[in-house]
């Protein structure tokens, strides 16, 4: 007997064991229905024409690498002081106060001291990932810090909050990335990345009286942000992945995957 799913399936289980961002989507992903709107990249393949590059360096690089498939922002070893390297997706997401989105990804630094760090949704107007993008939803790492930060910005006013490790714990720890040496029993992979997601839930949805951020680390929730000032209500936003370099130290942003999902807006 033939069995329909024909509203979908939402026991979605988190890429690597845990919950999941994206609990509330139906399966498959890409969903290929006429309510959500789908972008997924496993970085099997990096195809530069895809993106808007800047980079700051002629030696910056950008290249798919190492087990699993990781997008590496890199450069030649030698980084001058404040050098960019970053991609940036179309504008084709749009916050809506009705609407839900959800966002996730995992990465590594080799130097987290060093590097400066965006990886969420902004507007394709920012240039430097030292300072959070004028219009933007997603996370920041700052140098001689070991936290990150979710960041919400609008017209260049943010709203920033720590991401914890736990319900009410405390920061993460952002550490230092080494990429093992591949053997029979060892994938090239690098160390200590940190898996990181938000997922907007509307008003009067799952229980809650306000819109709510619920922010996600290593695929569970930890902490809501109800604080929607700067939410960028008014512009489009498209994927943005970028780093930094504080001074003359190689950073290389390593980037495993990413993940958005929207109600399609009308």
């Amino acid at each position: 007997m033939t069995t329909h799913f024909s509203n979908g399936v939402t026991n979605v289980p988190g890429k690597m064991q845990g919950s999941s961002v994206f609990t509330k989507a139906r399966q498959p992903l890409i969903t290929g229905n006429d309510n959500e709107f789908a972008f997924q990249t496993d970085f099997v393949k990096y195809n530069a024409s895809d993106w808007t590059i800047t980079e700051t360096a002629a030696a910056s690089t950008q290249a798919a690498q190492y087990a699993n498939g990781w997008l590496v922002l890199g450069d030649d070893g030698s980084p001058s002081a404040n050098d960019v390297n970053m991609i940036e997706g179309a504008n084709v997401f749009n916050y809506q106060s009705t609407k839900g989105l959800a966002f996730e990804t995992s990465f590594a630094s080799i130097d987290v001291s060093e590097a400066n760090i965006f990886a969420g949704l902004a507007n394709d107007g920012a240039t430097d990932p030292a300072s959070v993008p004028r219009d933007s939803i997603g996370f920041h790492h700052a140098e001689d810090t070991t936290s990150i930060q979710f960041v919400i910005s609008k017209d260049a006013t943010a709203t920033s909050t720590n991401v914890l490790d736990a319900p009410g714990g405390s920061a993460i720890v952002f550490a230092d990335s080494t990429v093992a040496t591949q053997t029979a029993t060892v994938g090239q992979i690098p160390s200590n990345s940190v898996r990181l997601g938000f997922r907007f839930i509307p008003a009067g949805q799952e229980g809650v009286t306000t819109g709510t951020f619920r922010i996600y680390y290593n695929g569970n929730p930890v902490q809501d942000v109800t604080t929607l000032t700067n939410v960028p209500d008014d512009i489009g936003l498209g994927v943005q992945l970028g780093t930094n370099t504080k001074s003359t130290t190689t950073t290389n942003l390593m980037v495993d995957y990413v993940k958005v999902l929207g109600e399609r807006v009308s």
